[in-house]
């Protein structure tokens, strides 16, 4: 009786240590420590690598790819980490750079208004400890300072925590307010009179719909009912491994690390221009880095339609890139009824790794008169299979070992 009342107690004195042990196994890895890039250096690099914005009529403020994660798990068990990641478009670009682990990243696009629109992610990075506040802030929600434990038990719940409050016209304004402020001070970037109201459409667009949001293109089918906002988020990847960049605690504090170390920077250009794409390969170049992946969404729907592929290929081959296909193209395709042999029942969009080198020299051969060659020529897949195409100088070109 003495022996079961001692060990009682014992149990009773070390429950809460075991308690407290238990609870910090499953907390997430502190935030790295990142290197930050200055202010001023930050604000001249966005310049000084940027050219004159082109048309885009959408409302890209959110991606249209319900496929973005289909190839998470090969990005990040079969290609080393670090080097440079380079995107284009919204927050899609976060999964990737999640998975890789850069040094840098350069987001790309045409239009400045994405150019703004990170500048608003930096910001609201830096003022959010996790994804709930994120949410939060991105929706203009008056969320409570401590995060509820249940918003970070998974996607699902967190959205259920961030909508217990509705959306408020004084946090907007709030919100609004301190976005600019750190743009301009924290990140030393000023903003002309067009940027602010790109920045109050872009968080009005996210007010007035709210997880609702989608992408809104005039180049679309009418009948294509694109995703919200609520369905990327809740996207898992093939083997369920992942998910959003906001699912996930230990991404969101990288992530934010990286934001708050100024090494996500946004640019202004084309694809196919003269200036930025090539001043990012230099620019990568000059800080002895290498290219890791780019992914570039579908423009290549748009260089060909707009008669400039060959201009974007000549970019392409500029970049300093790794050994042994170890830099990597990411693409999502639009089939619009057309079959692709990687294509997952209902998804209107399939994402695919192709092997940079492969795609200079294919493109080089010729081989590539439209988006949807690109999309069928050559990718990673399951198994090592040999090209259907031969190169211009006669040699059969290798296939690309991959799963996705």
């Amino acid at each position: 009786m003495k022996r079961g009342r001692a060990g009682l107690a014992l149990l009773l004195l070390l429950g809460p240590l075991l308690a407290t042990a238990r609870c910090r196994s499953v907390q997430a890895p502190a935030a790295p420590e990142i290197p930050p890039v200055p202010p001023a250096e930050f604000a001249a690099l966005v310049e000084r690598l940027s050219e004159p914005a082109g048309v885009f009529q959408a409302e890209n403020f959110v991606s249209n790819e319900t496929s973005y994660l289909e190839i998470a798990e090969t990005l990040a068990d079969r290609l080393p980490k670090g080097g440079v990641y380079l995107g284009v478009g919204p927050d899609q670009n976060f999964n990737y750079i999640a998975r890789l682990r850069p040094a840098f990243a350069f987001i790309l696009d045409i239009r400045r208004q994405n150019l703004v629109q990170h500048m608003m992610f930096n910001a609201i990075f830096a003022q959010s400890e996790d994804p709930y506040q994120f949410l939060c802030r991105l929706l203009a929600r008056p969320c409570p300072a401590q995060t509820p434990p249940a918003a970070l038990l998974g996607m699902e719940s967190l959205l259920a925590s961030v909508e217990e409050t509705a959306p408020d016209t004084a946090v907007f304004a709030k919100n609004e307010a301190d976005i600019v402020r750190h743009i301009e001070s924290v990140l030393a970037f000023t903003l002309t009179p067009e940027d602010r109201r790109d920045l109050r459409v872009i968080l009005r667009s996210f007010f007035d719909q709210q997880l609702g949001i989608r992408f809104r293109g005039s180049a679309r089918p009418s009948w294509l009912m694109l995703p919200s906002y609520r369905e990327l988020l809740v996207v898992r990847s093939p083997t369920n491994r992942y998910g959003h960049y906001l699912a996930s605690l230990e991404d969101y504090r990288y992530l934010r690390a990286m934001e708050r170390a100024r090494r996500i920077i946004p640019v202004t250009g084309d694809f196919a221009g003269q200036h930025a794409l090539k001043a990012i390969g230099k620019e990568i170049a000059a800080r002895g880095e290498t290219l890791s992946a780019f992914y570039l969404s579908n423009v290549e729907f748009y260089l060909f339609r707009n008669d400039v592929f060959p201009g974007f290929l000549d970019n392409v081959k500029a970049l300093p890139l790794r050994p042994d296909d170890q830099s990597v193209m990411i693409r999502a395709c639009f089939g619009f009824g057309r079959p692709h042999p990687l294509a997952q029942p209902g998804r209107i969009s399939v994402t695919l790794l192709q092997s940079i080198p492969r795609y200079i020299a294919l493109g080089g051969g010729g081989r590539y008169s439209s988006d949807w060659d690109v999309c069928l020529a050559d990718y990673w897949s399951d198994s090592y299979t040999p090209s259907r195409f031969q190169l211009a100088d006669g040699d059969q070109a290798a296939g690309s070992p991959a799963r996705r």
